[in-house]
């Protein structure tokens, strides 16, 4: 689900869920745009929508499709940038995960947007912020309950579309049955403590409960940005027979200005096996 929040008026965030049955693979991506005007807007469905499709489409090992889609991505946003005034100076964070019938998976991020595991009770970043502020706690300059309310905590240092070239963090993720990953804009972690976002997670019945009163929590927070969030639950072992996760993607009536994305034409079918 994704929502506006309360102060700005367009959302710049995008999301999307891309099933490759043929390869047993479920793709999962948050993207945060950044940019005056609809540059950013542009920009995160722009990335969203080529790594759902550059990653079925090409060829190799996961890891290495997920890392060249990123790539192509990248070119695409800065290429639009520099053909387009209106959209000059726009950019995205991006965070991917990639979850295979093989057991296998993996993330990949540039910037802010974050993956979370939720495991056993405890839940935990998977992803480590491209950010000055996070740069600054990692440095040992400042305390990491200084982090929320820096002045710089909005300053990111990787962004798909600023530059024809783009570092990309990609690793391998362990994944277990009764596992949790959350994806989501700094709209939702900006809001909340991560043991809120455990608690709330945790405790509600199914992932479409959960992203819709993640967001709502955020909203009562204040909502200062746009947010998104993206649950999926593993129910069994890894393998070709296994059932597929359950990933969130339904709106609540409570929220009615929460979207989908573009591709979502019949959710509950996209969603259950």
């Amino acid at each position: 689900m994704t929502h506006v929040g309360r102060t700005r008026r367009i959302n710049q965030d995008a999301f999307d869920r891309f099933d490759d049955r043929d390869r047993g693979e479920i793709l999962l991506v948050v993207a945060d745009g950044l940019g005056g005007h609809r540059g950013g807007e542009v920009a995160s469905k722009m990335a969203v929508g080529t790594l759902g499709k550059l990653v079925r489409e090409a060829e190799g090992e996961a890891e290495v499709r997920l890392l060249e889609a990123i790539r192509h991505a990248n070119e695409f946003i800065f290429r639009a940038a520099t053909k387009d005034r209106t959209l000059k100076g726009m950019g995205t964070t991006v965070v991917a995960l990639l979850l295979r019938a093989d057991g296998s998976a993996f993330v990949a991020h540039a910037g802010d947007s974050r993956l979370y595991r939720i495991r056993e009770g405890r839940i935990e970043p998977l992803t480590e912020d491209h950010s000055v502020v996070a740069l600054m706690v990692r440095e040992g300059l400042i305390q990491p309950e200084e982090a929320r309310d820096h002045p710089k905590k909005n300053q990111i240092m990787r962004a798909l579309g600023v530059s024809d070239e783009i570092e990309t963090d990609v690793a391998p993720v362990e994944v277990r049955p009764g596992d949790s990953y959350l994806l989501c804009s700094d709209g939702l972690y900006g809001m909340l403590p991560d043991e809120d976002l455990r608690r709330i997670s945790g405790s509600a019945p199914d992932p479409e409960t959960a992203v819709a009163w993640l967001i709502d929590a955020a909203n009562q927070a204040g909502g200062a940005d746009n947010i998104t969030a993206l649950l999926v639950r593993v129910f069994a072992p890894a393998g070709p027979a296994a059932p597929r996760p359950e990933a969130s993607a339904l709106p609540d009536a409570t929220l009615p200005e929460a979207t989908l994305p573009d591709s979502a034409r019949d959710p509950l079918k996209n969603l259950r096996s």
